[in-house]
C-alpha cells in the first residue's frame, strides 16, 4: 500500500539550514509521517530557467513533485533537499534494519568521548 498526501502543513524552517521549506503530512492506513522539502537559498534566488528540472518543479509546487516520487517507498525520507544540482535525499533504513535504540545511544556517547 502506498502513502497518500494528507496535507501541506505550510512553510517550515529548521535552525541552521539556509533553505525555504514546506512540511508535508502523508498517511498510509493508520500510519502518519512528515516529509520536509527544502529548496536551498541559492536555488531560491536563482533564475528558475537555470535550475535542474526537478528543483524548478519542486519550487513551483511547494515540493509536491518531489514528494510524489517517494510515496511508494516503505520508509519515505524525512527531508528532501533541492538545490542548484537537483534534488536528493538519503533513504531511511527500514525499522527492522536499525540497531536498537540502546545501541544507537551507546554509539552516540562513545563517538562523543563520553562513557556509556
Amino acid at each position: 500500500m502506498s502513502w497518500e498526501i494528507s496535507a501541506n502543513l505550510g512553510r517550515h524552517t529548521r535552525a541552521g539550514v539556509d533553505a525555504h521549506s514546506w512540511l508535508w503530512e502523508i498517511t498510509r492506513g493508520a500510519q502518519l509521517a512528515h516529509v520536509l522539502i527544502e529548496i536551498s537559498d541559492a536555488a531560491w534566488l536563482s533564475d528558475p530557467l537555470r535550475l535542474p528540472d526537478d528543483t524548478r518543479q519542486a519550487l513551483e509546487t511547494d515540493g509536491r513533485t518531489e514528494l510524489l516520487k517517494v510515496l511508494d517507498q516503505d520508509e519515505p525520507p524525512r527531508v528532501i533537499h533541492c538545490g542548484s544540482e537537483g534534488c536528493t535525499y538519503s533513504p531511511r533504513l527500514p525499522k527492522r534494519s536499525r540497531p536498537p535504540a540502546r545501541l544507537r545511544t551507546a554509539r552516540t556517547y562513545a563517538s562523543a568521548g563520553v562513557p556509556p
